[in-house]
Order: C-alpha cells, then structure tokens, then sequence
C-alpha cells in the first residue's frame, strides 16, 4: 500500500478488536467482571507501566468490562464545545478532525469545570507525562533511533501537531487560554494511543473509554470489544479462558513496530503472527531515473492510473506494481518467465498511455504532470511475492 498513516485508533475497528492502552479506571455503574487494575510497581504513583489483572477466573464469552454510555468521552462532545463549534465553522484541514474533538472535550472540560467534571477521577489517573512516547524524546534519545524512517516519522507528526495548534488558535484564539502546544501535544498522544472507533446508534464515532483504555497489547487478541446498543454500554468479553492473576489483554491490531512506537510508545520484540507473518514493513522511495533508456516505458507503467482517464484508480503505479507482482507470481506457478511478464506488462502500460494521450483542439498534446517519486511500504516477508518484487526492482 502507498505511504499513509492512518488508523490511530487505539484498538483494531469494527465490531470487536482493538489497539493501545495506558491506564485509567474511571468507577461506574457497570459491570468490572472480576476485574482490577494496577500498576506495576506499587512503590510509584508515577508510573506508567499500567494493566489489569484478573481478580478471579473468567470462562470464554464473559463480559468482564461493561462501561456506560455516560462515561464514554465522544467526537460530538468535543464538537460542542465554544472551541469545537469554531473549527466546524472554519475550513481547517486538520491532520486528524477526529482525535481533534477529543482532545480538545479533553484539554477544555479540565481547564473550564476542573474537579468539578464528571471526568475529573479519569483525568486524574492519566499519566502525568509520557515519555515513552518519542515525539517526547530528547535529541540523545532520538540518537538510538538513527539510520530510521522513524525519525522522519517523528519530525512530521510533531510538525502536524504544532499546525494544527496554531491553526486553531487563529480561529479559537481561546485554545491558547486552555492548553500550551507542549499540554496539546500531551492530548494528542494520549487520544492517539487510547481511542476506539465505535458505531453508536448506527453512527461511527470515536471516543475515550475510561477503564478499558488500561488494557496492554496482545496477540492473538484474547478479548473482543464493542458497543452494546441494547445495553448502552462499552463492553470487553472474553474469547478464552482467563485465569485468576492473569493480566487482561486487548489487541492494539496487526501493525508495524514503527506504528506501535510512534502512536503507543512501544515495540514488539517479536512481532510476528501466529502463522509466521511478520508485519514489519521497510518504506521504500522510488523513482524512474531521467537517464533511463526505457523512461518512456516505465514513467508510463509507473504512472498508470494518474492520468485523466484513470484518475479514480487509487494508487497510480503503485497498484500497477502489485498487479506486476501478483502476475509474475501467478506466471512463474505455471512455469512461465515472470521478467518476461513484467516487460510485456510495461509494453501495455506504454501503449495504454499512447492510446489516452490528451490532446489540444489543435492537436498538440497537453502535458499530464505527474511524480515519478513514490513512496511504498514493503513488508519484510521470505515468501514468493516480495521476492518477485525485489527482484524486480
């Protein structure tokens, strides 16, 4: 798939994954299912490292977590606010509108009602500060991460975060009355890593989960997670057996590691799936070099999809390259050449573009622009498929 890094959303979406978590435990009317929280190490209130923990044995199919409706934080209540009701007016474009709208219900409700807010216990248990979060790092931390995309991964989201800061505050001037840049980047991360991505009453929204968002990361997922119309209420049940003492885990999705750093703030030391998968992926840059004796060719083949008659084909070159992909494959099962495939698949993109070549009322051509620089993501499997790909890039 192309470059894109959306889908922050603490726990996998639908009707019953799930993703990150970092604890709170908001006291409520529903249900805990034999279920406690803590913290690892019982000698700091200051810790981060958080979970929750079986105080009795739980059967398969079990709600262990019910959390009503009421104490569900939501995009809507954000859009509500003075400052919320600003940036609907406005035309912003901001990096992500959904974890905006929380964070700003979040930083809003705890600067204007204080203790006074029905929130205030959740408020009070989110972590003071979250260094294991790397946009947070220092310059000699960062130093670890050399010779990695991450970096860059880094400097883009902390860069998105302060436009979208000083954005807002040009048309919610009192944003900056309630939260410093460093108190907005703390909101964002702490949305980043704990919201879920729900249908309420038929609608999709996201929202923060007091108590559930405590849950660490496992896979395979030994919980399941959605919202109970019938109860009105945010429920986890269980998907196997949970012994007493056992810790109570969710499953933050099948992502790579620089996804679980940049948004959780952690990595998986073997990140691999039940069936060997491994979804690390190595982001690659490419390019059709101007000195190429086969330019033509290979910009048109590259550039598939981007012109006027293909426009709505997501992915441009990149879907022509996978489709190269999946042929050669499929070509070398039946014995035949797959390089051979791969240059009668470039003869066709050229011809193609020929063919679709848009011309002037006095019939000279207009010139599409197009990028010849892609950025695509490879996952580091030993199988058949991304072997092809290497071999022929």
């Amino acid at each position: 798939a192309e470059e894109m890094d959306s889908g922050e959303e603490k726990k996998e979406a639908g009707g019953g994954g799930s993703d990150d978590g970092d604890g709170a435990a908001l006291p409520t009317s529903g249900s805990n299912g034999g279920l406690s929280s803590s913290c690892s190490n019982a000698q700091s209130e200051e810790s981060e490292m958080r979970g929750v923990h079986c105080k009795t044995s739980l059967a398969p199919n079990t709600v262990c977590v019910a959390v009503p409706r009421k104490c569900l934080i939501t995009v809507e209540m954000g859009q509500q606010t003075p400052i919320g009701q600003a940036i609907l007016l406005s035309d912003l474009d901001l990096d992500a509108p959904k974890h905006i709208f929380l964070m700003i219900y979040l930083l809003w409700d705890r600067k204007v009602n204080g203790h006074q807010s029905f929130f205030a216990p959740y408020y009070d248990i989110l972590p003071q500060t979250l260094s294991n979060m790397p946009i947070f790092w220092s310059s000699e931390e960062l130093a670890g991460l050399k010779g990695s995309y991450l970096l860059a991964q880094i400097a883009d989201r902390n860069e998105a975060i302060a436009d979208d800061y000083h954005s807002i505050c040009e048309v919610a001037p009192e944003l900056a009355d309630i939260a410093t840049l460093d108190e907005f980047k703390w909101a964002r991360m702490c949305v980043c890593s704990r919201n879920f991505g729900l249908q309420i009453d038929g609608h999709r929204t996201s929202a923060l989960v007091p108590y559930a968002d405590m849950l660490n990361h496992y896979r395979p997922r030994e919980t399941k997670w959605t919202f109970d119309d019938d109860r009105q209420a945010f429920t986890i049940t269980t998907l196997q057996s949970i012994l007493a003492g056992a810790q109570v885990y969710d499953s933050y999705g099948q992502k790579c590691n620089h996804r679980f750093l940049l948004n959780y703030g952690f990595a998986v030391e073997d990140n691999r799936e039940v069936d060997g998968f491994c979804p690390n992926e190595v982001p690659l840059e490419i390019c059709v070099p101007p000195d190429d004796p086969l330019y033509d060719a290979r910009m048109a083949f590259w550039t598939r999809g981007e012109d006027g008659m293909h426009a709505g084909t997501a992915g441009g070159g990149v879907s022509a390259l996978a489709a190269a992909v999946a042929a050669a494959s499929a070509g070398r099962d039946r014995g035949q050449d797959p390089t051979a495939m791969v240059e009668s698949a470039l003869k066709a993109a050229a011809a193609a573009r020929e063919r679709n070549h848009h011309l002037s009322p006095g019939g000279g051509s207009i010139p599409v622009q197009t990028s010849s620089v892609k950025r695509v993501r490879v996952c580091v499997s030993n199988n058949e498929n991304t072997r092809t790909l290497f071999s022929m890039l």
